[in-house]
């Protein structure tokens, strides 16, 4: 082993502001790999007065108490500790911690910081062997894209007033763009958003900063939204068809952009040639009877009543399939021309899929055997395209699917959005009631970190808002500012940011469907300063690759304070939030840390109002600051 030196990383990491005495990342230089271990780097407080320092390793699923090496006396009063990590032979997973005996007693490291026993094995560092997620994807900058209500670019394919009727609801409604939406019947009420119309608004993501795309489904559908699909080969006419979804996606990557489409696996829709309902498709559907060839595609409570089909959530109109039948396995994941790989392989090429309710795929119903069923889809994904990106839908806490061997990330809803909403907009998924402070808030997050290997939660796709809640700037009471604190933490923590269309000019909207109305193209409605935070923000983020891959440290959390660092061996960024709407707010980072950066160069203020001397921190009412300690 080789001894390293002492860097501005590990300078600035004797963030004594957060209470830490052992420190380590799971990046270069404090992990390092080499051949079948990783050199493993500790950084330890001169004043614990260690007397023995471990490496605690599970090779073969038993205890190792690997001793580690003092290598330098390090920057201040840290010392650096290294030792070499064996891998697990038997599985993809390799965990490990670290314990430190003093005289008297002992303190453990593991993700989720310091403790005074053995942490719990869901908590250790982990690292995932042989299994990575797309290198490109914590570069992006993605924008969710509801088709209907985006961009009209093709008026020709549009929906006909009257064309049809959506079961039980009425005949379609074609409607001028922008006219609001009618609550009683929105899946009805058709605008004219087209693929074309994306394609046509490309310049504008890309002047906005945008990278990749993520598009609500665009298959075959009587609906709006279109998650009730009943033709899984076809895009749906009224987006254009399989041509326009070509031609979107060659653009977009004659641009160097990425797209992910929506898959809806786990569900049809009751009109799907395969069920039938209203008896609009020619065929002899699973509701017609046991002598349907489609009838074991679905479950039924009472084999002697068609209308027991086992739905998503109790809703009729979409009827879950029984992916464990072998036909539907070859349809979707197996067979050399199946869905999953389909639309990944020329002329379209998409990037990766976005999966509806991932967690609830399986044979049968309840979700049976459900990781065998999306590791069926993740080796489709990857045979297709080893750099393809298979992301999952968890609306709560998404641990179980993203431990390396499944989902590459998922949508970050409990690990982002929803402690962003209780701490920014003070309510919960439900929208009831619910404060945190900021303590509180950063122990959210680094419960839910501790819990995923880190090169995953580079991959996790945060986000303020989707087509499934309330508009983020509604539920702000349409405050600017913390909007825009919103958006600095979504271009900042760790994991991929995500824009919900709109967001960035100040579009509004409670909950499903006014969270759905048309993109106003009038620039004069917009939100320019909102337009222009965003702009500079995603700008920042493309240009920093701390902020894209860079390790993550909590230096202060404290009522409505919140500053952390992002960094990697090159570089560092501090960002500082103040959540109070009606007082400015000092932080003082503590003595211990300002020492430290006294030998990580000068603070350089990158964006925001933030004024900081000798490491004393001074924001505005709602402000914000990110400055470059490199």
């Amino acid at each position: 082993m080789s001894p390293i030196t002492a860097s501005p990383i590990a300078d600035l990491s004797s963030a004594a502001a957060s209470g830490q005495r052992l420190l380590h990342w799971q990046i270069a230089p404090y992990l390092v790999q080499s051949n079948h271990s990783y050199l493993v780097t500790l950084l330890l407080h001169s004043s614990l007065n260690a007397k023995q320092v471990f490496l605690r390793a599970e090779p073969d699923n038993e205890e190792y108490l690997l001793p580690m090496t003092l290598t330098s006396a390090g920057a201040g009063d840290w010392l650096s500790y290294q030792a070499e990590l064996p891998l697990n032979p038997a599985e993809p997973t390799t965990v490990y911690c670290f314990k430190v005996v003093t005289e008297d007693n002992q303190l453990w490291l593991d993700a989720a910081g310091e403790s005074p026993h053995m942490p719990m094995r869901e908590q250790s560092f982990k690292i995932v062997v042989g299994i990575a997620p797309p290198a490109w994807v914590p570069q992006q900058v993605f924008y969710q894209v509801f088709v209907e209500r985006f961009n009209n670019g093709d008026p020709t394919c549009d929906m006909a007033k009257g064309a049809y009727q959506v079961r039980h609801q009425g005949p379609v409604k074609a409607k001028p763009w922008g006219e609001p939406i009618d609550g009683d019947n929105p899946n009805t009420e058709f605008y004219g958003g087209d693929l074309v119309g994306v394609k046509n608004k490309l310049d504008y993501l890309q002047s906005l900063g945008v990278t990749a795309l993520y598009l609500n489904p665009v298959f075959t559908s009587p609906s709006v939204h279109k998650y009730d699909i009943e033709d899984y080969e076809n895009v749906d006419l009224n987006f254009g068809g399989n041509q326009a979804l070509a031609a979107l996606t060659d653009d977009m990557h004659q641009r160097g952009m990425k797209i992910l489409l929506d898959a809806v696996f786990n569900h049809c829709s009751d009109t799907h040639p395969w069920f039938n309902r209203w008896g609009t498709q020619d065929s002899i559907g699973a509701y017609q009877g046991k002598h349907s060839p489609y009838y074991d595609y679905f479950t039924f409570m009472d084999p002697n009543n068609p209308d027991s089909e086992f739905c998503w959530q109790g809703s009729k109109v979409i009827p879950v399939l029984n992916l464990g039948h072998p036909e539907l396995k070859a349809y979707f994941f197996d067979a050399p021309g199946a869905i999953t790989r389909r639309w990944m392989q020329p002329p379209y090429n998409v990037d990766g899929w976005r999966v509806d309710v991932i967690h609830m795929m399986g044979e049968g119903p309840h979700a049976d055997n459900n990781a065998k069923v999306l590791g069926q889809m993740r080796q489709a994904i990857k045979e297709t395209n080893p750099e393809g990106y298979f992301l999952g839908e968890h609306f709560f806490e998404n641990t179980r699917w993203t431990q390396g061997e499944l989902e590459d990330g998922a949508m970050n809803y409990y690990g982002f959005a929803l402690p962003l909403r209780a701490f920014l907009a003070k309510q919960d998924v439900n929208y009831h009631p619910h404060q945190l402070s900021a303590e509180q808030f950063d122990a959210w997050l680094r419960q839910t970190r501790s819990r995923t290997p880190y090169a995953t939660q580079l991959c996790q796709l945060n986000l303020l808002d989707t087509h499934d809640t309330a508009r983020f700037f509604t539920l702000l009471n349409e405050d600017e500012g913390l909007m825009k604190l919103a958006a600095v933490l979504l271009m900042t923590y760790p994991g991929v940011p995500c824009i919900y269309y709109g967001d960035e000019t100040g579009m509004v909207g409670g909950n499903d469907p006014y969270n759905r109305a048309c993109f106003d193209w009038d620039e004069a409605h917009w939100n320019h300063s909102l337009w222009q935070h965003y702009q500079q923000m995603i700008a920042l983020r493309q240009q920093t690759p701390a902020l894209q891959a860079g390790a993550y440290h909590t230096l202060y959390a404290e009522g409505d304070g919140f500053v952390f660092a992002r960094f990697d061996a090159e570089q560092c960024c501090v960002i500082a939030i103040n959540r109070s709407v009606d007082r400015p707010l000092t932080m003082a980072l503590t003595a211990d840390f300002m020492a430290a950066l006294s030998k990580a160069g000068q603070w350089s203020l990158l964006v925001g109002e933030g004024i900081n001397k000798d490491g004393v921190i001074t924001l505005p009412a709602t402000g914000f600051a990110v400055w470059d300690l490199s």
